[in-house]
């Protein structure tokens, strides 16, 4: 495979109408001077609407005939002729089906949601080659091969590899653009799969992973990863460059541009991922790879976890006993909740961590569960939960190297009246967490914001 290979993919907001896809089409055609592998997503709230209908059981066709609708209009706007009448009526086969169904188990859920993405694929396709490019739809089942975790599916590297290669390396080699449906995966006995959350950017690494590309571009409804949530900071800038560690981070507390799954391709290989803005191709947009630039800011951003939830579990008979850690952990992994943040008294005498608020009281059952004949010996106090928090997370690779960076953090939240509730900091201390009060989480994130001056980054919050 060329190091020259591109791979670029485009999300549900970028297909969303036809003056979109039309959009997409030229961002592609752009790019034709090396070749080029599509990802695309399925069309905005098609996969939020396949989720409805199986919640619902498809006891009624009224979703099905929605999603046909959708899909037909946006033929008719792009096409004309035998190319439309062939297109209709496959989204009309597409989604006709969904009737047939009766009872909804995680692989059938995973069957009935890559419609959307197989769909939107075939529009793209259609589109590109109205334009005069050569372009081939190919499965993402013959390419992704997954295990059988239905609904949050682990791609096999090494099968993937073989798979993409064998798959693509001819087409490519003969100029065709590669168009594939994100999110989807099979596993090894051809079961159809799906990625889980941020699924298309992670098939679109997974594939410049397998293509040994240099770079991936992710083209969003974004300028880019900002130095922290625009809604929030105002002054917010688009980030040049990140490490991936950084970004992994970022991507972990809270910023929805890009999931940290999507990232594990690019472990130990010289890959780039570009987030760049849709509505300007021009842009440069944000730099995700193994490159550590901006030295001179030691903290790029900063993003945050609402709704959150912080327990406590305290009790003078913890001290020095083992196994109270692994246990309180035990108790909430069974509960089926998963941490935030974790953080722990040198004394050992409580250990404190955030979950999401919904969670709350089913881990705090699960934890008096645990410890009954300890909160029974009042050996321990019980099990605390205070709501409404949120975590507030510093990231940033120079933050090891640079001293003085929690007291600038903590000298700006307290400048601020911001009350903090728990720390937390990995002993990389490229990371740096805060628990504050919900009530306090945008003044917080405004106060770091300025105390490490990221409104400065660059120039202006468009330009990459």
């Amino acid at each position: 495979m060329s190091r020259s290979t591109q791979v670029h993919k485009f999300g549900g907001a970028s297909l969303a109408t036809a003056e979109a896809m039309a959009h997409a089409v030229s961002i592609v055609l752009a790019h034709r001077s090396a070749p080029i592998v599509v990802v695309v997503s399925a069309l905005a709230g098609v996969t939020d609407a396949l989720l409805d209908i199986a919640t619902k059981g498809l006891r009624s066709g009224g979703g099905a005939t929605s999603l046909r609708r959708k899909h037909t209009a946006l033929a008719r706007a792009l096409f004309t002729g035998a190319r439309r009448k062939k297109l209709i009526s496959r989204v009309d086969e597409t989604f006709a089906e969904l009737k047939v169904a009766r009872k909804m188990t995680p692989a059938a859920t995973d069957s009935l949601l890559a419609r959307g993405e197989q769909m939107s694929a075939r529009l793209f396709a259609a589109a590109l080659e109205q334009a005069g490019c050569p372009v081939a739809y190919v499965s993402a089942a013959d390419l992704i091969i997954t295990d059988d975790t239905f609904g949050h599916a682990s791609p096999d590297l090494a099968r993937t590899e073989r798979a993409v290669r064998k798959t693509l390396g001819r087409l490519l080699a003969r100029g065709v653009v590669a168009v594939v449906p994100g999110f989807i995966g099979a596993t090894p006995d051809g079961r159809i799969t799906t990625l889980g959350r941020g699924g298309s950017d992670l098939t679109a690494t997974l594939l410049a992973r397998a293509l040994r590309s240099r770079e991936v571009s992710l083209w969003k409804d974004v300028p880019g990863v900002l130095t922290a949530d625009p809604r929030v900071v105002p002054d917010a800038r688009v980030v040049p460059q990140l490490h991936v560690r950084e970004a992994a981070e970022l991507a972990y507390y809270g910023a929805k541009v890009l999931h940290p799954r999507a990232l594990i391709p690019l472990v130990k290989r010289s890959i780039a991922v570009r987030i760049r803005p849709f509505a300007n191709p021009t842009a440069k947009g944000t730099e995700i790879s193994q490159r550590r630039t901006l030295r001179e800011y030691p903290v790029k951003a900063i993003s945050a976890i609402p709704a959150q939830a912080l327990l406590t579990v305290t009790g003078n008979g913890m001290l020095g006993v083992p196994g109270i850690a692994a246990r309180t952990f035990a108790a909430v992994q069974h509960a089926g909740v998963s941490v935030s943040l974790i953080s722990q008294a040198s004394s050992e005498h409580s250990i404190c961590f955030t979950v999401p608020s919904g969670s709350a009281e089913r881990a705090r059952k699960s934890l008096r569960e645990t410890f009954r004949r300890e909160i029974a010996r009042r050996e321990i106090d019980g099990v605390e939960v205070r709501g409404g928090v949120v975590a507030v997370a510093i990231v940033g690779l120079g933050m090891a190297a640079t001293p003085g960076i929690a007291a600038r953090a903590f000298s700006a939240l307290a400048d601020a009246g911001i009350n903090v509730v728990a720390i937390a900091q990995g002993s990389s201390e490229l990371n740096l967490s805060v628990v504050v009060d919900a009530r306090q989480s945008a003044a917080a994130q405004r106060a770091v914001h300025a105390a490490f001056q990221l409104d400065k980054v660059i120039a202006s919050p468009t330009n990459g």
